[in-house]
């Protein structure tokens, strides 16, 4: 009875670990292809935590010496198997010499295992060297996770408490278990169901949340983003700008916009063809970039027309960041596709007040641009 006990308790976890590795086909793919390859490791982990559950039944059924170095191994596999998900999740891999370490620990945890067969090791010993074993890559993932959290991303914090508890589960309450309960094999056996059922649930449901989040943030990106130049695009432009703005006036923060548009930008795509002018959009926003801090907001509004975005900026220093701009724009030579090209633009320069609507500012800093292109072009017009 008990031994059919044991058998429903292990297909029941085969079929758990199955239904896990089928949903992960399910999840995005990442484009990374390091990122990729992380719902692979993902599988086999599922995989490995159901061959753990495989060797308790082995050992069960009384074939001890080969059940536990299965055990043994199949846990630790596991363990790198996660270690390896997180570690590809974010885009990594290992070293030679760090697979060359991973394979003595391999070979260390098999002959742990000879040993306890042959009695020359304590049972105590064993366990404490396997616990720490399975710990030590868990803790690897760990440490990984935890280096994302600066992203404020509820995907890695999840993922992140989830292998926590797990390594404190290792250190801790597995450690008690064996030390103060004198439980037979079947309990033994039901107590790692237990573990790896609830852990397999939950790993999936942390990994989901992991990739799905990270898919909403690029997509949220892509979505603000000009795919060209790689500065904000015009989507950011009417849904986050204003909110940015009426943020700086609400705490009584300044805050000037700054308008530029590269001069006789059409004769470069009509001389040079598209691409060329292309590389040269991509150019010009690296060069404006490089001069801007990092509260600085660089938007394109299309075209070869830009805006940017300068908190904790007055009329006076804005107009000195569009003349500096200026200067280095049109003293930078660029290289577009082996075309040698120096560009110039035009600017229009703009404080907000605290009684400013945002568009309005806009309308009158391009206003100011379009006077500084009939004044001449190549000059800075503050309002």
């Amino acid at each position: 009875m008990e031994y059919d006990y044991v058998v429903a308790q292990t297909l029941l976890l085969g079929v758990v670990a199955l239904i896990g590795i089928v949903f992960t086909f399910a999840l995005p793919v990442p484009n990374h292809k390091s990122k990729a390859r992380s719902g692979r490791f993902a599988r086999l982990f599922l995989a490995c935590c159901w061959l753990v559950e495989v060797c308790q039944t082995i050992r069960y059924s009384g074939y001890e010496d080969a059940g536990r170095m299965g055990f043994y191994l199949a846990s630790l596999c596991a363990a790198y198997m996660l270690m390896m998900t997180i570690v590809k999740r974010y885009g990594h891999s290992l070293t030679r010499k760090q697979i060359a370490l991973v394979l003595c620990h391999f070979t260390a945890v098999a002959a742990c295992s000879v040993l306890l067969q042959f009695e020359y090791l304590t049972q105590w010993v064993g366990n404490t060297f396997i616990l720490l074993s399975v710990a030590f890559p868990v803790w690897l993932a760990v440490r990984r996770v935890k280096i994302y959290l600066a992203a404020q991303s509820l995907g890695d914090k999840v993922l992140y408490a989830v292998l926590s508890v797990v390594f404190y589960s290792l250190l801790g309450i597995v450690p008690l278990y064996l030390i103060f309960f004198n439980a037979s094999n079947v309990h033994h056996h039901g107590l790692t169901f237990a573990l790896l059922l609830v852990f397999i649930l939950v790993f999936m449901l942390s990994f989901a949340v992991s990739v799905l989040h990270s898919l909403v943030n690029r997509l949220h990106t892509q979505v603000h983003t000009d795919p060209l130049t790689g500065a904000k695009n015009r989507h950011f432009f009417y849904e986050i700008a204003p909110k940015l703005s009426a943020h700086a006036l609400r705490n009584n923060d300044i805050l000037s916009v700054v308008v530029c548009d590269i001069d006789h930008f059409k004769a470069i795509n009509d001389k040079h063809g598209h691409v060329v002018g292309d590389v040269a959009l991509k150019r010009f926003c690296k060069i404006i970039q490089d001069q801007l801090r990092a509260e600085d907001t660089l938007i394109r509004m299309g075209g070869e027309e830009f805006l940017v975005l300068t908190p904790h900026c007055d009329r006076n220093q804005a107009t000195e960041l569009a003349e500096r701009l200026r200067q280095v724009i049109s003293q930078t030579e660029i290289d577009a596709k082996g075309i040698k090209l120096l560009l110039t633009a035009s600017f229009g320069v703009i404080e907000m007040t605290p009684s400013s609507e945002f568009f309005s500012s806009v309308k009158e800093a391009d206003q100011a641009l379009i006077n500084a292109k009939a004044a001449g072009r190549n000059q800075v017009i503050t309002v």
